[in-house]
């Protein structure tokens, strides 16, 4: 009865956040909120008295008579002219109208595409930027009138995400600006208990910045008769065309004392399910090429760190230190795989990591994709998986309450 109860409040909040509590009357909106093209460098949305604009950077491998849109929304119970499904040149400007709910409201949109030169930095990787967190509908993500955030500008594509989203069940967000959202200068992660997550399996949240995007899919809730995959959630990865050689940034880690499990139980060493028994942080970075195959995903390159030694001091602002990891090309040797399994295709525990998602207009298709190594030393990178995690099997509900993990400054080496 308990379980029935809890899981309708937590449906009931779902619900309820998707509501704008001023919306009684036909909506005058008429903003595109989101629009990305397969590929795309960067991307800037510009709102205007008359003609608003989308300014998208695209690399020179790819073609501008031959762009595919993955994301295209606006404003709620708004209409467009066009069918974006169908866009597929933009060696000229496209112009898109769209029609607000009330039907008499409307706007006009430019969409401008353009090359440019790849990046050797992922964008807002110093951790001094953030701005207020948004959904993929564009709504503002905050708990009463606590915001959330993410490293970026507002209006402006940034490749790093959390899952405040998810967070809102919580009460809390696991991943913040630090010292202050007034003057942020590294990112904070932090293992958490939530304690009505006991009844469902999820008692433990941990704190993880990533490159991509966190897509709310309450299917995938660990409440009953869902199926509990936070990965389900996560379009992992976004477009990356370099190939450095490492990679270094500052941290600090801590540990959190006792390690326990979704039902906030202690995992105690020895573990008859062999669950670990000491929390650690997972930072990793895997260079992908995804547009060779579009049903495989091939590994170009790793670097991984796995750790539940203490790094750093949380005694002071300046107890960073940094750390350099070397990229592995191809599949790492058998002895480093026996050291470090984790790093393996599947890691270990051999889970189909990756989900494909596909835009449907209203919603996300999503396919499990293989991954697999590549064998041609020429491959391209087209994509870069970059995760940082306050406890390494935090998707499984695993970890230390008062883990902490900081992170600053990260930097490709070429």
């Amino acid at each position: 009865m308990k379980k029935i109860i809890l899981i309708i409040s937590v449906l009931s909040i779902v619900f309820s956040a998707c509501v704008d509590e001023k919306y009684y009357k036909e909506s005058s909106k008429c903003d595109i909120v989101s629009f990305e093209i397969s590929g795309q460098i960067s991307n800037k949305i510009t709102i205007k008295e008359d003609t608003s604009l989308v300014e998208v950077g695209i690399p020179i491998s790819l073609s501008l008579n031959n762009l595919k849109i993955n994301s295209f929304e606006i404003s709620p119970l708004a209409k467009s002219d066009r069918d974006y499904n169908s866009i597929k040149d933009f060696s000229s400007d496209v112009f898109i109208r769209i029609i607000a709910e009330d039907g008499i409201t409307t706007k006009l949109w430019k969409i401008k595409v353009f090359y440019q030169d790849a990046p050797l930095q992922l964008a807002y990787s110093d951790m001094k930027k953030w701005t207020i967190a948004k959904d993929e509908n564009g709504a503002e993500i905050k708990i009463g009138n606590l915001y959330a955030y993410f490293p970026g500008e507002e209006n402006q594509y940034s490749p790093w995400q959390c899952a405040a989203r998810a967070n809102v069940l919580t009460g809390f967000f696991s991943v913040n600006p630090k010292p202050s959202v007034e003057n942020p200068l590294y990112a904070s992660m932090e293992t958490k208990t939530y304690g009505l997550g006991a009844m469902m399996h999820s008692a433990i949240v941990a704190g993880a910045l990533f490159t991509g995007k966190f897509i709310f899919d309450q299917n995938h809730l660990p409440v009953i008769g869902s199926d509990p995959n936070p990965r389900k959630m996560i379009n992992f990865g976004t477009p990356f065309y370099k190939k450095p050689v490492g990679v270094k940034f500052k941290m600090r880690y801590k540990a959190g004392e006792i390690m326990r499990d979704g039902d906030n139980q202690p995992i105690i060493y020895p573990d008859a399910q062999n669950r670990p028994t000491k929390d650690s942080c997972e930072i990793y970075f895997i260079l992908q090429n995804r547009e060779s195959d579009s049903s495989k995903y091939y590994r170009i390159a790793t670097a991984w760190l796995r750790t539940s030694e203490e790094i750093g001091s949380f005694d002071s602002e300046d107890g960073f230190v940094e750390m350099q990891l070397p990229f592995i090309y191809g599949k790492p040797d058998n002895q480093t795989l026996i050291e470090k399994p984790y790093m393996n295709i599947g890691g270990v525990r051999g889970e189909l990591v990756f989900y494909k998602f596909s835009f449907n207009g209203s919603s996300y298709n999503k396919t499990a994709v293989e991954e697999q190594y590549s064998t041609d030393n020429n491959m391209g990178v087209d994509n870069i998986i970059a995760v940082f995690s306050s406890s390494a099997y935090g998707d499984l509900f695993y970890g230390a309450p008062d883990s902490k993990l900081d992170i600053k400054d990260i930097e490709f080496i070429y």
